[in-house]
């Protein structure tokens, strides 16, 4: 995508070329496109062009927030871009530039943002939109994979299909793919460039070592604008959203007849801000705010006997007696596995040592 602080993602060295070609096995071209945002044209004669050059879909940049896009912008040709590229007969998605880093609270925002903009340009549910993931991400890649999935969680809820959009280096070091991957199979779409001259196709021999990827972003000069290739399905916009989340682990409210008496549980694998100290019917919790459902009452109080106090880093601490709300910043986490006993479209409802604690979807694995 083209952003004021884009990250490039290339490597031409011989080592990198090895690395890349280790496991792309099977992998084959199935359908190209592009992606354009304002920097694009928004005519039929325009998407025309690329028809001819057998693009069949095109990602539209829908607005983004944080860093260089400010509080919220809005792409302002996305309309055009969107309906004209649909006249020509190109499948067409959105994509939403999120910098949001680990903050749960912001990517629920910027979700609501993403959607917000999708139906002012009438992107049609069921289309996917992609969350642009390249700059600001935290230090602890749990964290950063929480918010992430809430973002995703929330596009889902919306009735769109969510994907992750980033450099393979930014993705791999930053994002707990196996967590993504878990709830959402097939939904990575990953840049990385063989060189920046023309490419009319995508070099198939050097599609990236991983797993899981939807679409390849392998040019970011394919007659001017980024390439992409299909390679799992299509933007199939018709297909139902429920449709592209593993059923076992599908953030809705229902389950497959085949799952739903199967009992699941939860884990949790971030470091959490201890924000508050609760003390309720004689008993003490921890309550951290992003993982409580608004308002925070009772119902989100975890029970301390499951909480583990660490270091900002998740190192056990020797000394397991809380501060008690004296200002000093204290971490968490929670170790066990926590069986599940309701869930929503972005909320579970866990048992903690014999305690019902509801929590945000987003934070859990559920298996």
């Amino acid at each position: 995508m083209k952003q004021s602080n884009k990250l490039k993602h290339l490597a031409i060295t011989a080592t990198a070329v090895v690395a890349f070609i280790m496991g792309a096995g099977a992998v084959s071209a199935n359908t190209l496109g592009i992606d354009v945002a304002s920097y694009q044209g928004t005519t039929t004669s325009y998407f025309s062009q690329f028809k001819s050059y057998g693009d069949k879909f095109t990602m539209v940049k829908l607005g983004g927030r944080g860093g260089g896009e400010g509080s919220h912008y809005v792409n302002p040709k996305a309309y055009a871009q969107i309906h004209n590229a649909d006249a020509v007969g190109m499948q067409t998605g959105g994509y939403f530039w999120g910098e949001f880093g680990d903050s749960v609270s912001e990517a629920s925002y910027h979700a609501q943002l993403a959607v917000q903009d999708a139906q002012n340009v009438g992107l049609a549910k069921g289309s996917y939109i992609a969350l642009d993931y390249e700059a600001g991400a935290g230090t602890n890649k749990a964290n950063n994979t929480t918010a992430i999935l809430t973002f995703m969680d929330a596009i889902y809820a919306a009735g769109y299909k969510p994907m992750l959009y980033s450099g393979y280096y930014y993705m791999n070091k930053n994002v707990d793919l196996s967590r993504v991957n878990a709830r959402y199979p097939n939904a990575l779409w990953v840049a990385w460039y063989l060189t920046t001259a023309n490419q009319a196709t995508p070099p198939m021999q050097y599609f990236p070592n991983m797993s899981n990827v939807k679409m390849w972003q392998y040019a970011d000069n394919h007659f001017g604008v980024d390439g992409n290739v299909m390679v799992v399905g299509s933007l199939d916009n018709n297909t139902p959203a429920e449709d592209v989340a593993k059923p076992t682990n599908r953030p809705t409210d229902e389950q497959p007849k085949d799952t739903a008496d199967k009992t699941q549980y939860a884990t949790f694998s971030g470091v959490y801000v201890a924000d508050v100290w609760k003390k309720w019917q004689g008993k003490y919790y921890g309550v951290n705010k992003d993982m409580g459902i608004p308002v925070i009452d009772y119902n989100n109080y975890m029970p301390i006997g499951a909480i583990t106090l660490t270091d900002k880093y998740g190192h056990k601490l020797r000394n397991q007696y809380i501060q008690g709300n004296n200002g000093r910043m204290e971490y968490f986490t929670l170790d066990g596995k926590y069986k599940v006993l309701s869930q929503t479209a972005t909320a579970v409802e866990v048992q903690m040592n014999g305690e019902p604690v509801w929590m945000m979807k987003s934070f859990a694995t559920i298996k």
